[in-house]
């Protein structure tokens, strides 16, 4: 029996030497039971990874004496049963949902999504991939949205020579997998990983446009993909999965997304968010399959009371991962300017809603960065990376709109703690000290004192003000500081503030 040392939520991949893999096997070859005493067991598929070579990963969720055995083997293995010890390392364990409309990781550490996308980057060449990488991580981005098919038709000039199957007949055989292009994928997981970001992968494709013929996989054939992609990534703490981007491109119904939502819940051992992103047509995401709303919508986060209705309907996290991209080209969905795309990145977060970032500046390769990656050119991104640095210091699950119901300043917060209020992209001259007060949570008392920071959202300064505030007037649904001047601030500028109670 052979013994390791493993760090708690990282992967422990074993390595298995059999038999040469049976053509159109479409079943897991062999899978492995890990057990822990006091613990449920966990039993997990195992894949071919070419030649006579296969392989099990596993991510424990739990510290202490771990043995494993290999069980349903199709094909004789060189080893069988072994033991490892996990112990507490830096890893902060996959991301979930965390006090219904929010994120943290099993550590309870919250997470609070500042997204990038490049559908098109597992399929680039060097150095654009690493370009990619070293864009996103420096730009302070901490999940990314990627394809695993390759994309199609606009703006896609780059076509790989690596494809995911072989072909049996003319058409892809989904029992045939290319291992280089998993082992790819593998590395491209890893290397997010390694950055700190988030991978965000997007499973089946609806932008194949006829040019590979990916989209015309049957039900059953992507069940078959599904297992193996979920037998080859689910262990990486950092996995999100994406059923889709743009579902409703694809001519299928809405039954059968439901049936495969299903079956990656059912089968993904490490029980990872789980999402599906729409076009046109909203899918049903109170389907119990989702964990996260994945919402694309060019207006929802254009004024304020909106974006926040989709938490209302569904009860979930909400993440508008596409609210048009600051971009260059003629296209509505892709000419953004900077200001624009930050103002709504500020609507979304009051929204108590998260957003993801896209670049659509023409390339040189007459590309975008959306699909293809490589260095950023916009003016966001530092102002995105500053709007992260604020959500990191919310002492709280999240922002969570206070007042629902009927607040004209739309403040977000955690009732009687910490406020956020967004004034726009124009702000007045001059705020009066005033909180809303909603249901539920906690009601702001008479007495209470705050501070105020006066937040640039453009040109990324936070400014104290330098006197505190306390509540001498607090209604059914609204409290003030009626003693206070007004706060002056800086007219015409892009500003939020950030209201915190402290001790008397």
């Amino acid at each position: 029996m052979t013994t390791m040392s493993h760090e708690l939520y990282l992967p422990v991949e074993l390595v298995f030497e059999g038999s040469e893999r049976l053509p159109g096997a479409a079943g897991a070859p062999l899978s492995v039971r890990f057990r822990l005493a006091g613990s449920e067991d966990v039993t997990v598929p195992g894949f071919w990874d070419g030649g006579t070579t296969y392989r099990a990963r596993f991510a424990p969720p739990t510290e202490g004496e771990w043995t494993w055995e290999v069980v349903d083997a199709q094909t004789p293995v060189d080893v069988g049963s072994g033991s490892f010890s996990v112990t507490r390392g830096t890893s902060r364990g996959p991301v979930r949902v965390a006090h219904r409309f929010h994120f943290a990781h099993s550590d309870g550490t919250p997470f609070r999504p500042i997204g990038a996308t490049a559908y098109n980057w597992l399929h680039q060449d060097e150095p654009l991939f690493s370009q990619t990488v070293d864009a996103i991580a420096e730009a302070g981005f901490n999940k990314f949205r990627f394809m695993v098919f390759p994309q199609g038709g606009g703006y896609v000039e780059h076509e790989p020579t690596l494809m995911p199957f072989e072909k049996t007949d003319g058409r892809w055989d989904v029992t045939r997998p290319v291992p280089e292009f998993f082992q790819r994928l593998d590395r491209a997981v890893e290397v997010l990983g390694a950055r700190g970001i988030q991978a965000d992968v997007l499973i089946y494709n609806a932008y194949d446009r006829g040019q590979f013929g990916l989209n015309e996989l049957t039900e059953e054939e992507d069940a078959v993909y599904l297992r193996y992609l979920v037998a080859r990534l689910a262990a990486h703490p950092h996995v999100w999965w994406s059923l889709c981007n743009e579902f409703d491109q694809l001519e299928r119904p809405d039954e059968r997304w439901d049936r495969t939502g299903e079956l990656l819940a059912e089968i993904d051992p490490g029980d990872h968010l789980r999402s599906i992103h729409n076009w046109i047509e909203l899918y049903d995401n109170s389907q119990p399959w989702v964990t996260h709303a994945s919402v694309q919508n060019g207006s929802a986060t254009t004024d304020f009371g909106r974006a926040n209705l989709y938490r209302d309907v569904w009860g979930k996290p909400v993440v508008l991962d596409e609210i048009k991209y600051e971009g260059d080209i003629p296209e509505r969905w892709g000419n953004l300017d900077a200001r624009e795309l930050v103002d709504q990145f500020w609507i979304t977060t009051v929204a108590g809603c998260y957003a993801s970032h896209g670049e659509s500046f023409l390339t040189e390769t007459g590309s975008l960065h959306m699909v293809e990656g490589g260095s950023l050119k916009g003016e966001s991104p530092a102002r995105l990376a500053f709007l992260r640095g604020i959500l990191e210091e919310v002492d709280g699950p999240g922002l969570d709109p206070i007042d629902k119901w009927d607040d004209p300043a739309y403040v977000a917060g955690v009732p009687r703690q910490e406020y956020v209020q967004y004034l726009g992209r124009s702000a007045p001259a001059t705020w009066t000290f005033r909180l809303p007060i909603g249901v539920p949570g906690e009601r702001p008392e008479a007495g209470d004192v705050f501070e105020v920071d006066v937040i640039d959202t453009w040109n990324m300064t936070v400014t104290p003000v330098d006197r505190r505030f306390t509540l001498d007037d607090v209604q059914r649904n609204d409290a003030y500081d009626r003693a206070s001047a007004p706060i002056a601030l800086p007219v015409g500028e892009a500003i939020a503030l950030r209201i915190r109670r402290v001790e008397a």
